[in-house]
């Protein structure tokens, strides 16, 4: 299924040292998540309701949780493809002790 995904969403995916396609697989790693987490939540808390479970419907509000550290990661991955500013010295640099 991953396999499928990369190749439907991601263009140039064999070309991981580009900036642009590996933001795009952190993309897609987070939307995929946000969507899995949003069904999980929906069913879960449908469930719960129906049979009167509090665990069910406590574990659907923490799949919930799950999404929003989705989305979160969403954010990590945009702002990771943001290039280097000047203010901030390369990470090869040599450490002084």
């Amino acid at each position: 299924m991953t396999d499928f995904l990369v190749k439907q969403f991601i263009k140039n995916f064999e070309r991981t040292d580009d900036v642009q396609v590996r933001t795009a697989y952190g993309t897609l790693s987070s939307l995929v998540g946000i969507c899995c987490n949003f069904l999980l939540f929906g069913s879960k808390l449908f469930i719960g309701i129906l049979v009167n479970s509090i665990s069910v419907m406590a574990d659907a509000f923490n799949n919930l949780s799950d999404m929003a550290s989705a989305v979160i990661g969403l954010v990590g991955a945009k702002m990771a493809e943001k290039p280097a500013d000047d203010d901030h010295p390369l990470a090869t640099a040599e450490l002084s002790i």
